[in-house]
């Protein structure tokens, strides 16, 4: 059913995510607008209606539908949000595969499990359920988002092995003279370079930023020194980088 009602839209920006070696794009993020004002409130209202699954999965349909339009025929991954009481609702696996079917050649999607606190006690039943693993069969890969500030612990990073680990921005934002988290970067980069994760590197907005980074080893980022959210045809056909 669609969530959209009168008074209440939603649209999309997206913001590319980067090789650090020559800032290539790997794919780009969905970030969701709405005309009520914050994303949150708009999933906040959602979720009080008991309608978090139909905006959640109208969200990822539509910014699947809008990636294979503008970026057609062209090798990209496009990184979409979703909760994980999303991924456990009874009609997932038939939404599951409408999304595959829409999906075009070449666009591998991302799915970044929201950190929501709220939904805390779903991580396990995501796991007891295979969810991952159904993913995996359907080439929907994952991604932890905002790690280090929400409800993501360092054993679902080891349970879970997801595909990218994204770091939050926080650790970014002053550690030109952050001994601390400098040490927790280089850490993780370490620790996927060994593994099946990869890691990128959110709100990097500076080249002293950048260097840093490079030279920690990070091998992904993301952030407003590649470019702002903004809506993908600009992106592409503007962005000398794409």
């Amino acid at each position: 059913m669609p969530y959209e009602k009168a008074g209440c839209s939603f649209s999309h920006v997206y913001q590319p995510i980067v090789y650090m070696e020559n800032r290539e794009i790997l794919g780009f993020e969905a970030l969701i607008r709405s005309n009520i004002g914050h994303p949150e409130q708009l999933f906040e209202m959602a979720r009080r209606e008991d309608r978090l699954f139909d905006l959640d999965t109208q969200s990822v349909l539509r910014a699947v539908s809008q990636c294979s339009q503008v970026i057609s025929g062209r090798k990209n991954q496009l990184f979409v949000n979703i909760y994980p009481s999303t991924l456990l609702h009874h009609e997932f696996h038939a939404f599951l595969d409408e999304l595959v079917f829409q999906r075009s050649a070449g666009l591998d999607i991302v799915f970044e499990i929201n950190e929501a606190i709220e939904e805390f006690d779903r991580w396990t039943e995501l796991l007891d359920r295979g969810i991952v693993n159904l993913l995996h069969k359907k080439a929907i890969l994952i991604a932890f988002d905002d790690v280090g500030e929400g409800a993501i612990s360092l054993k679902q990073l080891v349970d879970f092995e997801p595909d990218y680990i994204k770091l939050s921005k926080y650790f970014t934002n002053g550690l030109e003279h952050s001994q601390g988290k400098q040490r927790m970067i280089r850490m993780l980069a370490e620790f996927c370079s060994g593994g099946s994760s990869e890691l990128i590197v959110e709100g990097i907005e500076t080249e002293r930023q950048f260097y840093i980074l490079e030279q920690m080893g990070v091998v992904y980022g993301q952030g407003y020194l590649f470019a702002k959210p903004q809506p993908l045809e600009e992106l592409v056909f503007v962005n000398p980088i794409l």
